[in-house]
């Protein structure tokens, strides 16, 4: 199985060259996930790699810690404090799910970025039924669910919105700010319940069906890639990863 995390940094590695100026957005304290296989020299060699790496963060202790950015800058991603084209990748890893008005940050995206500029961010898919069911919890019982699974303290896990995360939101959003979507990729994350027997089989089965093509559409997380080409229309290309 190829882990959503995982095919987010080969993206990365693919994109990023000796000419990319990178903007991160809700970058925290690091690139890529550290847990992955080379995690850590990964962030190292995409750093080094970049002309211009900045890091934009809401939380200022986060951000602090980040010892890949070039740049540090502390505000609202949705209000983007940038000329006009001043980059030609900007990327957000788990970031789209907490805005309230994704559509405005895709507009300041598109500002920012060159023509020909991409646009790549990792987000959870809403269909997913780990997800929707997750959206129906009360903040307090999800905090205290995510600290059990996953080790995050409360004030890493942020209040979700998930108001473009599935595929057919995403070519929406993107075509109605002028993005074309060159990919989207539906993956599937790690497996969360290895410390729930009873639930960790369920979520084998249910990881099992969604590998299947025809219900894509129903794994745990989008990755996309939207182009600022304003000469072409907004089209949908996804496509499974393969190794």
């Amino acid at each position: 199985m190829i882990i959503a995390e995982d095919y987010y940094r080969s993206v990365l590695l693919r994109e990023v060259t000796s000419d990319t100026e990178w903007l991160d957005l809700g970058c925290g304290w690091q690139l890529l996930r550290e847990w992955l296989p080379n995690g850590k020299a990964d962030q190292v060699e995409l750093s080094n790699r970049a002309r211009r790496l900045v890091g934009m963060d809401s939380i200022p202790e986060d951000i602090v810690r980040n010892p890949y950015l070039h740049e540090r800058l502390v505000g609202d991603v949705g209000l983007l404090p940038f000329a006009d084209a001043s980059f030609n990748l900007v990327t957000a890893q788990m970031v789209i799910e907490h805005l309230e008005r994704p559509d405005h940050l895709l507009k300041e995206v598109k500002r920012v970025l060159r023509v020909g500029g991409k646009f790549i961010f990792l987000t959870p898919n809403y269909l997913n039924y780990q997800i929707f069911a997750a959206s129906l919890f009360p903040e307090k019982l999800k905090k205290s669910i995510v600290g059990y699974l996953e080790g995050r303290r409360d004030s890493d896990v942020f209040k979700t919105y998930y108001r473009m995360n599935s595929r057919r939101r995403v070519f929406q959003m993107a075509r109605a700010r002028g993005l074309t979507v060159q990919r989207i990729y539906m993956l599937q994350s790690d497996f969360e319940f290895r410390r729930v027997p009873l639930l960790y089989g369920v979520e084998r089965v249910l990881h099992a069906v969604a590998a299947k093509e025809m219900f894509s559409n129903f794994r745990t997380d989008i990755l996309g890639v939207l182009v600022n080409s304003p000469d072409k229309p907004g089209r949908v290309d996804t496509e499974t990863p393969k190794r």
